[in-house]
């Protein structure tokens, strides 16, 4: 099969072989040494022409790129599986190698979403029944609101929120139901079934039976770091203002303008975040709710200032318009800009919605964009100095190669 490489399973200790290598050559993210940086950045410049191609109405399509690098950036951008819908449909047109890769990113995305599908009714139900309200946020949300098919805005994960007051009561919910909890933060925990496989299946799609999780947060707030400024999505009451889950009205979701401030704080939050996908995500979001009314622009100020969010949104919302121009209003662009920090919005303006996500590369000036005053910059490098801190290993790496003379750039 040409495409094998795409769909085989990973040999034993392959993945972790691939995560050390990466990281003693100072990329520690770049796990695809058969793969020129040069020939991904080409795939994607393809794959995001052609996607602001289809939302502007148009029929794209892909030329011929080298396998590999193509199923690496469908998989990357996570819009291997929209690509392969919109191929479906005649929205997009390519090579026949191109058209084969496409499919079988889409045909892994269907059998992935059906099972994902009754995992997330399960845990839903498991919550209703203990009485723990649950709300599902991000694309356990829009892929069954906004997407032309679930399978087309695929997740490693579901993400629910529930009071903090009840967080202990949904942990013994999931425990009950199969999951263990994997790792713990401030506000969130993270749940894996236990029969679940450790590693990925694939290192070139997200494979029909890769790894499922549950990250259950107690609080909506977040922060790009520990330098950065808190956002406030709490104050807006997310649990009591939510809607019905379209999957199950045991459950609720967020309802516009905190929807869009959530989505596009959490794509902005980092550019390791800032994936093609979500900025498609924030396209679609934008364009049904508006037209349906659901979405005030001023409202969304309103609710932004509140939370102090509008910074935040800047690189989400500015690629969103990059991709598909006339989504995000002047008026709006010109008030996230005013307020965003300086390093963020001098970073993002450079970027296009290809090279925006970044793999290939550690970037210092990214891991500070959002630092914020005298005070902030003391708890970034508080936390960066601290035990366990994975920020300076990396950078250490990536000097050495650069002393060696392995890098040019």
């Amino acid at each position: 099969m040409p495409l094998a490489f795409a769909s085989t399973e990973l040999s034993p200790g392959e993945f972790r072989n691939r995560r050390a290598e990466a990281r003693r050559s100072g990329t520690p993210a770049w796990l695809w040494p058969e793969v020129p940086v040069e020939s991904w950045h080409s795939a994607m410049a393809h794959i995001a022409d052609a996607a602001s191609a289809v939302l502007a109405g148009e029929r794209a399509v892909l030329p011929a790129c080298e396998p590999m690098a193509l199923s690496l950036a469908c998989y990357t951008s996570g819009a291997g599986p929209l690509l392969g819908y919109w191929r479906e449909q005649g929205q997009v047109d390519a090579p026949e190698e191109a058209s084969a890769l496409l499919a079988l990113h889409l045909e892994h995305a269907r059998s992935r979403a059906k099972r994902v599908e009754a995992q997330s009714r399960q845990v839903v139900a498991a919550l209703d029944d203990c009485g723990v309200p649950v709300v599902v946020l991000k694309g356990g949300h829009t892929a069954y609101s906004y997407f032309p098919d679930p399978a087309t805005r695929p997740a490693a994960d579901l993400d629910l929120l529930v009071p903090a007051d009840s967080s202990a009561q949904a942990e013994v919910a999931l425990a009950k139901i199969g999951f263990e909890c994997a790792g713990r933060s401030r506000r969130e925990s993270s749940w894996v079934a236990r029969d679940e496989p450790g590693e990925p299946r694939s290192m070139w799609l997200a494979h029909a039976e890769d790894r499922w999780s549950i990250d259950l947060h107690q609080s909506l707030d977040f922060s790009a770091g520990a330098g950065a400024p808190l956002v406030r999505l709490d104050a807006a009451d997310p649990i009591e203002t939510s809607q019905p889950w379209p999957l199950d009205d045991a459950a609720g979701v967020l309802n516009q303008p905190l929807l869009l401030v959530h989505l596009a704080v959490h794509a902005s939050g980092g550019l390791h975040s800032l994936t093609l996908l979500r900025m498609v995500e924030i396209v679609l979001v934008v364009r049904h709710d508006v037209e349906s009314g659901s979405l005030s622009w001023d409202d969304f100020l309103h609710a932004g200032a509140a939370a102090n969010a509008l910074g935040a949104v800047y690189p989400a919302l500015s690629m969103a318009e990059k991709l598909a121009p006339g989504t995000i209003p002047p008026r709006v662009r010109e008030i996230i800009a005013e307020v965003a920090p300086r390093r963020a919005r001098a970073m993002v303006d450079k970027l296009e919605p290809a090279s925006a996500h970044r793999v290939d590369r550690a970037s210092i000036a990214e891991h500070f964009m959002w630092v914020d005053g005298l005070s902030g910059w003391a708890r970034q490098i508080a936390s960066d100095l601290a035990p366990g801190s994975g920020f300076w290993p990396i950078y250490q790496a990536r000097a050495y190669r650069l002393l060696r003379g392995r890098v040019s750039r």
